[in-house]
């Protein structure tokens, strides 16, 4: 859990800096860009089509990417290495260049990548990129602890979303302040970092190269017997 907070938390850092610097467009929430393309698509805008197609198709790309990499070697630590390889990557050639090629080619594959971290049995456990779901969870989990279930569950949801947003404020300032190359590159130290410590810690517990697999619970229905009747 803490693994999945620091990582939404550097999520909505490297959204906050793209949305700034792409004017308005995301890397990681694609449910933005769509309405965006949708936007623009009746307004006749193709300039804003053309890189809101390209943020959703470079997105789509990152996470095909993270499922491959999620099956190759310890798949956990091999998504947080690419995911920081790219975000070091846009930061060397964004910075070099002053374009926005890079963060709207780059940092939606990294984000796309970075969704695989938490993959069981090829579906993604944790979302890191997107809240709407945790907003979600947590709201119902909160009526569910007044009624006898957990009672902190609803507030594990909720860090995320808190993280996501603590991140963003950190990322617009940073950009702000240091520029592209500035903002980006203390997040990719920080994912190569979390992929040198989870690698570790992974060793420690002997689980390194095992993939993880949700536990699955049969589901038996019984029939109804004949019934009886009491005489």
């Amino acid at each position: 859990m803490a693994l999945a907070v620091v990582l939404s938390a550097a999520a909505g850092y490297l959204d906050a800096v793209g949305y700034v610097y792409l004017g308005g467009f995301f890397v990681s929430f694609m449910s933005g860009n769509t309405t965006e393309l949708a936007s623009s698509l009746a307004h006749g805008d193709a300039g804003a089509v053309g890189l809101a197609g390209t943020l959703l198709g470079m997105f789509f790309a990152g996470v095909v990417l993270g499922a491959i990499l999620a099956r190759l070697g310890d798949g956990r630590t091999t998504v947080l290495a690419v995911t920081a390889l790219l975000v070091g990557l846009t930061a060397l050639l964004g910075g070099l260049s002053g374009s926005t090629v890079p963060v709207a080619l780059l940092l939606p594959t990294a984000m796309g990548v970075v969704n695989a971290t938490f993959l069981n049995d090829g579906e993604t456990s944790i979302g890191l990129t997107y809240m709407t779901g945790a907003l979600v969870k947590a709201g119902q989990r909160l009526v569910d602890a007044f009624h006898g279930g957990p009672r902190t569950l609803w507030a594990r949801h909720l860090s995320l979303w808190a993280a996501l947003l603590v991140g963003g404020i950190v990322g617009a300032v940073m950009l702000h302040r240091l520029g592209l190359g500035g903002a980006l590159w203390p997040i990719a130290g920080l994912l190569a970092m979390l992929t040198v410590i989870v690698a570790a810690d992974r060793r420690r517990r002997g689980v390194f190269g095992v993939r993880a697999r949700r536990s699955r619970r049969e589901i038996v229905v019984h029939r109804p017997g004949p019934r009886r009747t009491d005489r």
